[in-house]
């Protein structure tokens, strides 16, 4: 019998199994979930009994993240103050600069550049309700406005009421795409 070589094998090791990717059930309680991201101009109509409610006048950017659970380009949002400054100090490391305090500085019929994102919680049940949480308000001038339109979307007129068909959320046309470098 011959002598078994003690040379290593010329031959590829196995490449390792790509670890599987766990279904949305499987992923920890601890994670959140976007469903919708939602960037606006919108107005600010007021405050009562701690809610302030803004009429968006252009949507800048729009993601579904989800098919199923996200929520379509909205007219208006209702947006609870207790509730946007516990959701500000659970997913900031500051909660300098809350919500309450943002929209206190506010008059009626400001402008504001609204940016929320519909989403479950971190340890909130998966089947929980998802909530808005608002990483950003600011007021903007007419030139910040312009300048965010510009930057972000190319405005279309949207259809208005037709034969009582509600009509759409005033969102921008495909996105231009951006300018090449000078």
């Amino acid at each position: 019998m011959g002598k078994k070589s003690k040379k290593p094998s010329k031959q590829a090791p196995k490449p390792k199994a790509a670890p599987a990717v766990p279904p949305a059930e499987a992923v920890p309680q601890a994670s959140a979930q976007i469903y919708s991201a939602h960037k606006t101009i919108s107005v600010y109509q007021g405050t009562e009994d701690g809610v302030a409610t803004f009429g968006v006048a252009t949507y800048l950017r729009y993601a579904k993240a989800d098919a199923d659970r996200a929520e379509e380009p909205r007219h208006d949002l209702a947006l609870p103050l207790a509730e946007a400054d516990a959701h500000t100090a659970l997913l900031s490391e500051s909660a300098e600069g809350a919500i309450s305090s943002v929209v206190a500085s506010l008059s009626i019929d400001d402008r504001v550049e609204l940016e929320w994102l519909q989403m479950r919680l971190p340890g909130a049940a998966f089947d929980s309700e998802p909530v808005r949480v608002c990483p950003k308000l600011a007021r903007v001038t007419e030139a910040e406005e312009k300048a965010l339109i510009e930057q972000w979307c190319q405005k279309v007129p949207a259809p208005g009421l037709v034969s009582g068909v509600p009509r759409p959320a005033p969102i921008c046309a495909p996105c231009k795409p951006p300018k090449a470098p000078s």
